[in-house]
């Protein structure tokens, strides 16, 4: 406990105990907006778009962050304007822009002579990495994540239920799609400081696939998955100071094994409800 203590006299550990708070929250009401609006190829275009990023920042020596958020806010902007042309969907012109950004990171760890092990290191985050600017960065996208989900709650949950309703009701379907897909780009660019490329889903998907099958309304599955999202981050935050251990390994094991608990929770409780029948 005392050591604890005083590992929390640290700037890092207290910058990276209050990025893990506000990911915590945040990215868990991102993963139930990439799950309900089917936007899971979004995901993977993204993750390559930050080692894009990350390998992009090592070449010319720029801060990680912004660039990662810069191009992935281009890599979107491309696939809106593919889908809005109607010449490939997110998934289809998603694999074109996949491999673009994994040759392109090729060549430029080629010409720029980037050391395997630096980007070794942009597959695992860390939140002792994270600055003051770095959590600037993470307040403002929570404070844009949580007060878009708000203001457009009702629409939102029209979209979710039936998009050809939402439209019919005068909904801009196109308008909240584009929102949503930058607010994904946007947190998935930040989640790679913190957790990695590799493991993103840690606090983006896990804890809302939970808060998903628990859940009676949209409200509830956005409000559990930031206080599942608050739990895992916290906890194994602690667990890895406490034991030595990367923060984004122990959350990462933390998540699955919580989410594979919750599936295990479900069955018995099934199994006991055909048995009192």
């Amino acid at each position: 406990m005392e050591r604890l203590v005083l590992l929390f006299t640290l700037k890092p550990v207290i910058y990276g105990f209050i990025g893990m708070i506000i990911s915590g929250i945040c990215f868990p009401l991102c993963g139930v907006i990439v799950l309900r609006h089917s936007l899971i190829p979004l995901r993977y275009i993204l993750m390559h778009g930050v080692i894009l990023g990350g390998i992009f920042s090592l070449s010319f020596n720029l801060p990680l962050l912004p660039v990662s958020i810069l191009i992935n806010f281009f890599l979107v902007l491309i696939l809106l304007l593919l889908n809005k042309e109607k010449s490939g969907g997110l998934s289809t012109s998603g694999s074109a822009m996949m491999v673009f950004t994994m040759g392109l990171s090729s060549l430029l760890t080629h010409l720029f002579n980037v050391q395997a092990k630096d980007t070794m290191e942009l597959l695992w985050g860390s939140p002792f990495t994270l600055l003051p600017a770095d959590l600037i960065i993470l307040i403002f996208l929570a404070i844009l994540c949580i007060t878009y989900i708000c203001l457009f709650f009702k629409p939102l949950s029209m979209i979710f239920f039936d998009t050809e309703i939402a439209i019919s009701m005068n909904i801009n379907v196109k308008l909240h799609t584009s929102l949503m897909v930058i607010i994904t780009a946007l947190v998935v660019s930040t989640a790679m400081k913190l957790l990695g490329a590799l493991l993103i889903d840690a606090l983006l998907i896990l804890p809302a696939l939970p808060a998903m099958r628990n859940s009676r309304s949209l409200k509830e599955v956005f409000y559990k998955s930031s206080i599942y999202g608050l739990f895992l981050s916290i906890t194994s935050y602690l667990i890895s100071l406490i034991l030595n251990l990367p923060p984004s390994g122990v959350l990462s094991v933390l998540s699955a094994l919580f989410f594979i608990l919750n599936i295990l929770y479900r069955i018995i409780k099934k199994i006991r409800r055909k048995k009192l029948l």
